[in-house]
């Protein structure tokens, strides 16, 4: 049997910047935006809105969807596909929180654009990071 794990991601921006964490999972770590998965049940909408709170502090609103992953994307540590979505976000209210939540999320940080680090990213995150300028331009 075949599972799913729908996965939803926010990009916040401040100019040519994104908000990305350095999250743990077992003993890796490894870079994404700020999000997760989606609980059955539960809206993607709303899954974000409680990620990026979780992992940020932040409140946010929904812009607009950015990208949906177009190619199969296994997970490494479970028999399951990841199907990931991204949308642009805003900042509504909070104080960000850059040293992580405490749990897996590790830390939070800036990155350009233009020099993201898809060396220490999933194959799905580094899918969306190459096309992730042109998607904001």
């Amino acid at each position: 049997m075949r599972r799913f794990s729908c996965r939803i991601y926010g990009v916040l921006r401040e100019g040519d910047k994104v908000l990305l964490t350095r999250s743990r999972f077992g003993d890796s770590t490894f870079i994404n935006f700020p999000g997760g998965g989606v609980e059955i049940e539960e809206a993607p909408g709303d899954a974000l809105r409680r990620e990026f709170l979780e992992e940020t502090g932040l409140a946010i609103r929904l812009v607009r969807t950015l990208y949906a992953n177009q190619e199969a994307h296994l997970s490494t540590a479970a028999p399951i596909q990841i199907v990931s979505v991204y949308w642009l976000v805003e900042r509504v209210s909070g104080e960000l929180r850059l040293t992580g939540n405490g749990e897996d999320v590790l830390e939070l940080f800036w990155r350009d654009l233009t020099d993201l680090p898809l060396k220490e990213m999933f194959p799905a995150e580094v899918e969306f990071s190459r096309r992730l300028p042109a998607l904001l331009a």
